[in-house]
Order: C-alpha cells, then sequence, then structure tokens
C-alpha cells in the first residue's frame, strides 16, 4: 500500500519564471511611511471619540433649543404677543414678576 502512495502523484518541471517583483522589500524599507495613523490605534480611537462628541454635543443642544423655542412660541400665542411693543411690555412684566 505505500508503494501505491509514492507512484500516485508524478513530478512535473515547468519552466515558468517567478513574477514577484524581488526589488520591493528594498523599496518599502527604504521609503518612509508618513501616515501618522497606520499604527496608532489609541489615536485613531480618540480622534474617533472627539468626532462623536463633537456631534453628539450639537445634537443635544439642537433638541434643547428647539425645546426651548416651542416654550417660547406658546408663551407668544398664550399672550397675545402681534409686534415688538407687545413683546417689549410682556417682558418688561414678566421681569417685575420675577
Amino acid at each position: 500500500m505505500r508503494e501505491q502512495d509514492c507512484t500516485r502523484f508524478g513530478t512535473e518541471l515547468d519552466s515558468d519564471k517567478v513574477l514577484v517583483d524581488t526589488s520591493a522589500i528594498t523599496d518599502i524599507v527604504t521609503k518612509p511611511k508618513w501616515d501618522a495613523f497606520e499604527n496608532n490605534h489609541f489615536a485613531m480611537r480618540r480622534r474617533l471619540v472627539g468626532i462623536f462628541l463633537r456631534v453628539s454635543n450639537k445634537l443635544i443642544s439642537r433638541l434643547r433649543a428647539g425645546r426651548r423655542l416651542k416654550k417660547l412660541r406658546t408663551w407668544i400665542e398664550n399672550n397675545n404677543i402681534r409686534s415688538r411693543e407687545d413683546m417689549r411690555q410682556k417682558v418688561a412684566e414678566d421681569f417685575k414678576l420675577a
């Protein structure tokens, strides 16, 4: 059975040439890489956290401003304010009450 295993495959000689560029190793070694984030995983994560914080702060402030604007509009409608003079009077009254 072992003899059958040895003769099962035949040897072939091929005269094809290797297509891999052998000078690539010297190019990689000699050329510096200027990518600051290539292997600095902490800096990449810190940058992403910074982006997330900026976007989330903007979103939170817009939501708060929207809620405040809604309250101001309902206050204006409830007090029947139609002009700048009406607004000045109501603000002065509200300031006196506070």
